[in-house]
């Protein structure tokens, strides 16, 4: 926050995202900067209503441990019809009041990958009309929503990052949206990120490598869509 206020003066960040962050940064005592093997058997498990504990407590604590200025989402943000500039004013309490409601309805979609008997990564994954700031996002527009998935966010424990995970995460993902009667999934990776953070759409080298094809720039971002 130092840094953005001596070098970048016209990025605000207002009192509630400072607070969050320090919050964050209390809840989760920050990362090390160590990486840890994944020794155990990993489980990529489906959200569901029963697993609402293990997914509050990954986002309470390891989710963005090296990245506390993003840890009061709770992965809520793209549910919302809400522009970032108001939604930056929404409080980490908030959403994570509104994303436990969302599992406790079932309406949360997405999988879980499991280590060790905790949470270390998450992908949301959903139906297009599920996630309706898409819409009011230049360039990932969907032609058919009604039959079109959609892939957001991974979010992977950053002591447990460059082993696989988000790949798994990313065929299981497939897998969740083909079973719910979609036709294609949509994806809008950065066109080149160069840190983990910016890099929280996936990669696009990944999705080419699973079988995307590119369908259009979008500023920054890429579209690459896949047929299931």
């Amino acid at each position: 926050m130092s840094h953005v206020d001596a070098e970048h003066p016209q990025v605000e960040i207002s009192p509630r995202r400072r607070s969050d962050a320090l919050d964050a940064i209390r809840r989760t005592g920050g990362w090390d900067g160590q990486r840890l093997p994944l020794d155990a058997d990993v489980e990529i498990v489906r959200l569901r209503p029963e697993l609402r504990d293990d997914y509050l407590r990954f986002f309470d604590s390891e989710a963005f441990a090296d990245n506390p200025t993003w840890a009061s989402c709770y992965c809520v943000s793209y549910t919302l019809n809400t522009p970032p500039a108001d939604f930056d004013e929404r409080t980490a309490a908030e959403n994570r009041a509104q994303r436990a409601a969302q599992i406790e309805r079932g309406e949360a979609s997405g999988v879980l990958a499991y280590a060790g008997g905790k949470v270390v990564g998450w992908c949301h994954a959903a139906p297009r009309t599920a996630l309706p700031l898409l819409d009011g996002t230049p360039g990932f527009e969907a032609e058919d929503a009604a039959t079109t998935g959609a892939i957001v966010c991974y979010v992977i424990a950053p002591a447990y990052r460059g082993q696989g995970l988000a790949r798994r995460l990313l065929d299981s993902a497939c897998e969740l949206l083909r079973e719910r009667g979609l036709r294609r999934v949509d994806a809008y990776p950065p066109a080149a990120a160069g840190t983990d953070a910016g890099s929280y759409h996936g990669r696009l080298g990944m999705y080419i490598d699973a079988g995307f094809e590119r369908v259009r720039d979008a500023g920054r971002y890429v579209v690459v869509r896949k047929a299931l």
